[in-house]
């Protein structure tokens, strides 16, 4: 979504690409920057290194192409990961002093794009307080690069014009260390609001599926009573399932409750391994549209991240969330698939259970049925009473049939709240 902070970040990325380029020209700038850019897609999928990531950061011109291309996704992404706990569950930072800002940590966070979305987000709903934004990183020069670009939105925002007041909002601190280590999160460090880790653990914390369980375990600790822990990473199926097994193992240990994108109480059995269809393995999938400088530099690059994000993602709290109704709810986890005369996706129950829902489209034309599909994105959270599901197949068959679309009222999609 084009908003005013976006086009700002846009616009300081652009700024720093002419610099490593030696181009005044935005397009000419950004030519130079796509070998650099490519460069960078490959070492985070196809040619990710055995031995750690090197500090690419500290070459302005993969600073610069990271900033353009893989920044606004990254941001984009940590929000829509908010949106269900704030807009769904009903999330807000605990009450304090009116003076005493929002703390949020930034893990791992290069220069801050999952952070900055949070406090972005943070200061949508609570437009009256500050926000006490911390990165950690190893890279010196990515936390330079972040303390510019809030210096820079700060300077550009007084007196108020163009540049929305959040960046004047943000007291920002960096700690350059090892975001693996537990020693890297000093101990005056007080509880925060929010912990975000953005697509870092597969590079924080190697090894299985465990380790990754532990390491979150350790971040208890700094969150505040009704702080919310933001975990997004990859929509690999390797990086999404063991994501989702470590978040299994801490809210089954009783160490955090689940606030997304679950819907039910989150005290869940673990799925066996191998029970989740490859298809389907627990990711997002979202519409948006790319600022036009990413949208520039993928015309050649025809990343599918042009037109739809794809990660997973798991927003953990130390208290349980609210919950309405939840055996009422369904959660679509795949595309609504047309076939001759009916609709099929793959939708979960308060239990994470999966099940099968065929939905008949006798009477309806073609661009109707093509409405419909296109109205209704992975994550979006229906209301169908358990009355309304009419099970199809012999008994414990989980293969529901719906009597009409009509009958998915919804409940949550992504930027609202329906009745």
């Amino acid at each position: 979504m084009r908003t005013p902070v976006v086009d700002f970040l846009e616009a300081a990325w652009l700024g720093r690409a002419r610099e490593a380029s030696g181009r005044s020209v935005p397009e000419e700038a950004l030519e130079r920057l796509r070998p650099a850019v490519r460069r960078l897609s490959d070492l985070f999928t196809t040619a990710r290194p055995d031995g750690g990531f090197p500090d690419y950061f500290s070459d302005p011109g993969l600073l610069a192409a990271y900033g353009l291309f893989f920044f606004p996704q990254s941001f984009a992404r940590a929000g829509m990961a908010l949106d269900q706990p704030v807009r769904f569950r009903g999330w807000r930072p605990a009450p304090r002093a009116e003076a005493e800002p929002v703390r949020v940590l930034d893990i791992g966070g290069g220069p801050g794009p999952c952070g900055l979305a949070m406090a972005a987000a943070i200061h949508a709903i609570t437009p009256g307080r500050g926000v006490a934004l911390t990165l950690l990183d190893h890279s010196a020069a990515a936390l330079a690069a972040a303390r510019e670009l809030v210096a820079h939105g700060a300077k550009a925002g007084d007196p108020p014009g163009d540049v929305p007041d959040i960046f004047r909002s943000i007291s920002l601190g960096t700690i350059c260390a090892d975001a693996g280590k537990a020693t890297s999160l000093p101990d005056p460090l007080p509880l925060q609001d929010v912990i975000v880790a953005g697509f870092c653990a597969n590079e924080l914390v190697p090894g299985g599926k465990d380790s990754l369980a532990r390491w979150l375990a350790g971040l208890r600790e700094k969150l505040a009573p009704e702080g919310l822990l933001l975990v997004l990473e990859p929509a690999l199926r390797e990086t999404a399932l063991r994501l989702r097994h470590a978040a299994d193992v801490l809210v089954a240990e009783g160490l955090f409750h689940e606030w997304a994108p679950g819907i039910g109480a989150g005290r869940h059995a673990i799925p066996p391994p191998g029970t989740l269809d490859s298809r389907f393995h627990p990711h997002e999938v979202r519409a948006w549209t790319p600022p036009d400088s990413m949208a520039f530099l993928n015309r050649e690059l025809f990343r599918e991240s042009g037109s739809v994000l794809k990660f997973s993602y798991v927003a953990l709290g130390a208290e349980p969330p609210p919950l309405d109704s939840p055996e009422e709810l369904l959660r679509l986890v795949s595309p609504l698939e047309m076939l001759k005369g009916r609709l099929v996706c793959a939708a979960e129950d308060e239990n994470r259970e999966r099940l099968t829902l065929e939905i008949p489209t006798r009477g309806l034309s073609k661009n109707e049925v093509k409405k419909i599909t296109a109205a209704h994105e992975r994550g979006d959270i229906f209301r169908v009473p358990t009355s309304l599901r009419q099970p199809v197949g012999l008994p414990g068959s989980r293969l529901f049939r719906i009597g009409s679309h009509t009958l998915l009222q919804p409940a949550y999609t992504l930027g609202s709240r329906h009745p």
